[in-house]
């Protein structure tokens, strides 16, 4: 009887202790801001000049309101010990980044003690309008400029694709493994082509003429008539047999289901579901 009374006296303390400190654990939880605490571009690291920061943070907010989805980019010094993943995860949720109810958003994270980039997405930007191929594609064009130092051109890049993918979206179509940007080419560039194509065309011809001095003008193609020299004679063909060859064709598209697109998911310590990739440079 007594070694009851004990158990159950250990039990009420343990309950007891737990009802004691749980609050103070639920506080240490840090809560999602119902609105958004800092700008959309946070230059911790310092790696624009103010006309480039001014630039670029006109540039986010435009895009912003008018794609009713944030676009965001934040340097840091240091991941203080988390993955790139991580820390672009939680600094989007708990400054409380994201347009509308449904926070709808992504996040460009650069840290320079590691070297290293994450992209985080969330809400529409997530579900719709970034896939995995789509944010592989947008990396490749940022990622050499941050290799090479040009952070302003890098951020612009981003940016400018982002509401390249934005705008796709809302057609219904959204860039995916099928669907990319196709490159653009700058019209000067086909002008030239084109007067280079022209000129070396005329040299070559030119050429060539000098070479056919034997050729004269003719009045009529009687003089390029050789006498005697066409002989019809009558022909037939007689049908012998028929081969008949069947072979099955796969369709293309169920032969690549295996790579469908479309965005993969990953949970933050807020509990949320993101998107996003990450690399370094």
């Amino acid at each position: 009887m007594k070694t009851k009374k004990k158990i159950w006296c250990c039990l009420f303390s343990l309950l007891w202790i737990f009802v004691l400190i749980f609050p103070v654990m639920a506080s240490d939880i840090p809560e999602i801001p119902t609105e958004r605490q800092k700008p959309l571009l946070v230059d911790e690291a310092g790696l624009l000049s103010e006309e480039e920061s001014s630039t670029l943070i006109n540039k986010l907010e435009e895009i912003s309101q008018r794609q009713e989805n944030e676009v965001a980019v934040v340097t840091v010094n240091s991941l203080e010990g988390k993955t790139a993943e991580a820390y672009a995860d939680d600094y989007y949720d708990y400054n409380g980044y994201g347009y509308g109810e449904n926070d709808d958003g992504l996040l460009l994270l650069v840290s320079m003690g590691e070297r290293e980039w994450a992209i985080t997405t969330y809400g529409y930007c997530h579900t719709v309008a970034f896939t995995d191929a789509g944010l592989d594609y947008i990396s490749s064009e940022f990622q050499g400029k941050l290799s090479s130092g040009e952070y302003a051109k890098a951020f612009e890049c981003f940016a400018d694709l982002c509401d390249d993918f934005l705008t796709q979206a809302a057609t219904g179509e959204p860039y995916d493994v099928d669907n990319m940007p196709k490159g653009k080419v700058s019209p000067f560039w086909l002008y030239t082509d084109l007067v280079v194509a022209f000129f070396i065309s005329f040299g070559i011809v030119k050429g060539k003429s000098r070479n056919l001095k034997s050729v004269k003008k003719q009045e009529s193609a009687k003089a390029y008539e050789r006498s005697g020299s066409l002989s019809l004679r009558r022909s037939t063909d007689s049908f012998v047999n028929r081969i008949v060859t069947q072979r099955t064709i796969k369709n293309e598209k169920d032969s690549s289901s295996g790579s469908s697109g479309g965005s993969s998911s990953h949970t933050s310590s807020s509990g949320r579901s993101h998107g996003g990739s990450s690399g370094k440079f």
